[in-house]
């Protein structure tokens, strides 16, 4: 039987993206010297409850805290992860030192008067956890009065090695998975206002024909110049990114978004419009250069933002990508490894 581990990280898992997080947490963990283990969350049957928000959070919260008593009968850790506010709000009061990992707390990304049951269940156990871990910094404002003290470790960012002065295409590449949230028909109506050479926007991350219905019902045309791509396996999606000039994100909402930060690492100036959500690659976007983000979400600010980086010469945007290559050293295993070591293990493990 294999040693109990210092850590036990329970994993919400309901989606591909919060599966991949909570494995790459735990690679931090190791390597700052720390064993850890992880648990995943099955739904059962009570996800035929499952209608809607916050309805939605509380069948899966009741799940987390079964398998979390389940793990516990068989297990025996120094001290636990929750990951998600959604794993955590039913946790109770556990016996051991505990962590809650989210992207944002749920007062921000789920508001409302419907969702007050959430917030005092959130703000209870931020209270009682000895460390909230972000994966972006947290505002102080973004946390409810009273949460334990914020730590950031967030997915790491590998570094890819494209080099700056790599010639690039006059592509254009966007990812909009949820077309409404990633603002698909925003991304389309600023590229039919943008005045630039020619040059082409590559849609990934969606289907054509799903694409098209949604761009149809909201009355919006596929402009000219724009190729609808469909699903790309990862690595060919990594392979446009180096190729290509500019990425451009015109999400309403970011908890953490790793593909803008994909697109920085490969060269790709960042485009956005205005998010709201912690959206670390939205603050990097503004210090790097701030003509490439619209101030607000309207297709001429966006199609302003586009035709500035299409309009850059190849020199500036060099020093642009080696300062975006500065700034994502924090995103990196390394920096995020130290941070575990000093800022976390100590407060959870007494190291």
């Amino acid at each position: 039987m294999s040693p109990d581990p210092e850590l036990l990280l329970l994993s919400l898992g309901t989606t591909w993206g919060l599966r991949v997080a909570d494995a790459d947490l735990a690679v931090t963990v190791r390597e700052a010297g720390a064993s850890i283990a992880i648990v995943g969350t099955r739904i059962g049957l009570t996800d035929r409850l499952r209608r809607g928000y916050p309805v939605n959070d509380l069948v899966e919260a009741l799940a987390a805290r079964r398998a979390l008593a389940a793990a516990l009968r068989h297990r025996h850790p120094r001290a636990l992860v929750l990951s998600t506010t959604t794993a955590a709000l039913l946790a109770g009061a556990p016996e051991l030192p505990f962590a809650i990992r989210i992207d944002a707390p749920a007062r921000l990304n789920r508001p409302g008067r419907r969702n007050a049951v959430l917030h005092a269940l959130e703000r209870r156990q931020f209270a009682r956890a000895r460390l909230v871990i972000g994966t972006s910094p947290l505002d102080a404002a973004a946390l409810p009065e009273g949460s334990a003290p914020a730590v950031a470790i967030s997915p790491a960012i590998a570094a890819s090695q494209v080099a700056p002065d790599r010639p690039r295409e006059p592509l254009v590449l966007a990812y909009t998975p949820d077309p409404k949230a990633k603002g698909l028909e925003l991304v389309c109506a600023a590229w039919a206002r943008t005045d630039v050479p020619p040059a082409r926007l590559v849609v990934t991350g969606i289907p054509a024909d799903r694409a098209r219905a949604f761009l149809r019902r909201r009355g919006v045309s596929v402009p000219a110049g724009v190729e609808l791509a469909g699903m790309i396996p990862q690595e060919a999606f990594r392979a446009r990114l180096a190729r290509a000039r500019v990425f451009v994100s015109a999400a309403r909402w970011e908890d953490f978004g790793i593909a803008p930060l994909e697109a920085l690492d490969r060269g790709a100036a960042l485009v956005c419009a205005a998010a709201g959500g912690p959206f670390p690659a939205l603050g990097l976007a503004r210090r790097l250069d701030a003509r490439f983000v619209s101030p607000d979400r309207t297709a001429e600010g966006l199609a302003r933002a586009l035709g500035a980086a299409l309009a850059t010469d190849e020199a500036a945007l060099v020093a642009y990508r080696r300062r975006a290559l500065e700034l994502l050293a924090t995103y990196r295993r390394p920096a995020l490894v130290e941070r575990m070591r000093r800022d976390v293990l100590p407060v959870l493990l007494g190291r």
